[in-house]
């Protein structure tokens, strides 16, 4: 029909003379260089981005990093040096500070950080003196080890009978004589001495040994406080087991330290073959202390198969019959016979060692005999 053809070109374009015109609708184009075509389009990866470099910025420029550097160092505290004199009688002993020798005596404020020490006082045809001391911090300590010729012939080897102290006197059986530094010049009067006589060492006479009724102590040195000590025994199962005491050895069990600091002292017993026992023990002044340690055996785990099958013995001791799967057991370290016996096939013997926290595997053939 003629209504339903379709418009021409010319007919949509321009309906006549002084008629209504028209034209199909495009859209804009936009350029694509323009520089808010770009924003637009990319708005949201541009936020993100700028989001980001800020939280950075604001991590890195922390305000720990801003703030100024102290310009003086701090300087490091450290505790204050204690101090070790030693007086013997007769002097010139050599004296060892754990494994230094710091000279002989007098030896006056040797310096020594705080701790424990074991002091050895020795000299010639006099034997030795062992004393374990215990120094704080700014602590001064002094040693009056008093040797006797007839203890060194007698071989006898025990702790210290001196007494020490803080700056001051001791409770030993002879009045310690002052430090040099306090000791008045010779005066041209002869001493005075008792009615006894001068104390002297056996053996001979020391010409500068007080005498036994010396002056009461000055006050400041009577003020001074004194080094409290006690008595410690020690004990262990089995015996024979080598103690140190604060890392330094003082022999084997038993054993009975005399002379020791008050105090807490780290107490450790070892023997070969057996687990380290370490105990803390508490010192009091004046007082003896009992220490017992029971070590246990190493042990280690070994593995046996009999081949075909057979019995398996450890050290004679049968521990299963007719096996012939592995047998594992735990065993004391060291050195053992294991054997393997069958009723046709005869027996098989072999030695291993077991060593502590280890597996040994053993094969016993007896095909092979």
């Amino acid at each position: 029909m003629a209504g339903d053809a379709p418009f021409s070109e010319e007919s949509r374009t321009d309906s006549g003379p002084g008629g209504p015109s028209w034209e199909p609708y495009q859209p804009p184009q936009e350029s694509g260089g323009s520089i808010l075509y770009f924003l637009r389009r990319y708005a949201f990866s541009i936020t993100a981005v700028t989001a980001a470099l800020a939280i950075g910025a604001l991590i890195y420029f922390a305000p720990i990093r801003l703030a100024p550097e102290d310009p003086l160092p701090r300087p490091i505290e450290r505790d204050p040096p204690s101090s070790l004199s030693v007086y013997s009688q007769p002097s010139g002993a050599s004296v060892i500070v754990g494994a230094d020798t710091i000279g002989a005596t007098p030896i006056e404020n040797h310096r020594l950080s705080a701790g424990t020490y074991l002091v050895t006082v020795d000299r010639a045809d006099y034997g030795s003196r062992d004393t374990v001391v215990t120094l704080s911090a700014g602590q001064s300590a002094v040693l009056r080890p008093r040797l006797r010729p007839e203890e060194a012939l007698a071989g006898a080897q025990t702790l210290s009978e001196s007494s020490f102290s803080a700056g001051g006197n001791g409770d030993g059986d002879v009045s310690p004589s002052p430090p040099p530094e306090r000791r008045s010049p010779p005066s041209s009067s002869p001493p005075q001495t008792s009615a006894a006589g001068p104390a002297s060492e056996p053996g001979g006479t020391a010409p500068n040994t007080p005498a036994q009724d010396s002056p009461p102590a000055s006050p400041s040195e009577s003020d001074s406080p004194t080094l409290v000590t006690g008595t410690l025994t020690l004990r262990s199962e089995p015996g024979s087991t080598a103690v140190t005491l604060n890392g330094y050895d003082v022999g084997t069990t038993p054993a009975t330290l005399d002379e020791v600091a008050a105090g807490t002292h780290d107490v450790t017993f070892s023997r070969p073959g057996y687990e380290p026992v370490t105990r803390r023990v508490e010192v009091t002044g004046n007082e003896t202390v009992t220490l017992t340690a029971s070590l246990r055996r190493q042990t280690g785990v070994l593995r046996v198969l009999a081949r075909p099958w057979g019995s398996i013995y450890i050290d004679t001791q049968r521990r299963v019959e007719n096996s012939d799967v592995w047998y594992e057991t735990s065993l004391p370290t060291g050195s053992h016979t294991v054997t393997a016996r069958h009723p046709v096939l005869g027996e098989r013997s072999q030695s291993v060692t077991v060593a502590a926290q280890d597996t040994q595997s053993v094969v016993l053939d007896l095909r092979e005999q």
